[in-house]
């Protein structure tokens, strides 16, 4: 345990001095809010509720995705290209202490950047943040948590270098955020559009789950089909992910 904790304070000051993630995860979904609360001002959607209602639990998901898939995933595959696990385990301390010392430098990284959107929003638009739902939310929040470390895991079982990962994180990044409803609402799909995404952006199901219950509309358990499917293809891409990482490692 003192292990972990030294390690996730020593992380979370890494992660602070990597000022690109640092201005991407805390500046993109305000700069995001800003722009969108403007030019989406009068649209409703479900039943009449305002779409700049419905921002806040849609940019939360982009603060997940960036602090999981783009920040976590490349530090632990610098760490891997450096011989930095080895090091660590050399000294008696193994991997998985050292990849969960990353994971919540960068999981704490997420809570202040949406706690900061939060703050944001409440203050320039005077959106209403939903106390009741709060539980439910920080479950959903743990659920696309889950399912961005997943995917982090099946790409680094087969990728080596830090800078190829890169390249592939920032456009799994931006497919998830442009095409997966995090931007541009479902809604506002072509229909053909909208039935490509629920297919192959599962990010979508942790769409609904966050706006459902930051609208109010229910709890968790009526959420329960978007919950399975965000489970369940995270349980694949890891069982993928662990078959490609003993094949690559056999070769390596």
């Amino acid at each position: 345990m003192d292990n972990l904790l030294a390690l996730s304070g020593y992380q979370i000051k890494l992660v602070m001095r990597n000022a690109k993630s640092l201005i991407l995860g805390f500046s993109l979904p305000i700069v995001m809010f800003f722009i969108f609360s403007n030019l989406l001002a009068g649209y409703k959607v479900d039943g009449g509720v305002p779409l700049t209602e419905l921002l806040v639990p849609a940019y939360i998901p982009i603060i997940i995705v960036n602090g999981v898939l783009v920040i976590y995933g490349q530090t632990f595959l610098l760490y891997k290209e450096q011989g930095n696990l080895l090091k660590f385990k050399l000294l008696g301390i193994s991997g998985l202490t050292v990849s969960s010392g990353l994971y919540i430098a960068t999981f704490l990284f997420q809570i202040a950047a949406s706690f900061l959107l939060i703050a944001f929003a409440a203050g320039i638009k005077h959106i209403a943040i939903p106390y009741a739902s709060l539980p439910n939310i920080a479950v959903a929040f743990l659920l696309i948590n889950l399912y961005q470390f997943a995917i982090t895991y099946f790409l680094t079982s087969f990728i080596g270098k830090s800078v190829t990962y890169q390249g592939v994180s920032q456009m799994v990044f931006y497919y998830q955020i442009f095409l997966g409803g995090l931007t541009f609402p479902p809604e506002m799909f072509p229909s053909f559009l909208r039935e490509f995404v629920y297919i192959f952006n599962p990010i979508v199901y942790g769409l609904e789950m966050m706006r459902g219950l930051w609208a109010g509309s229910g709890t968790l358990l009526d959420y329960g089909k978007e919950a399975l499917i965000l489970v369940g293809v995270s349980l694949a891409f890891v069982a993928a992910g662990a078959v490609l990482q003993k094949k690559f490692g056999k070769l390596n």
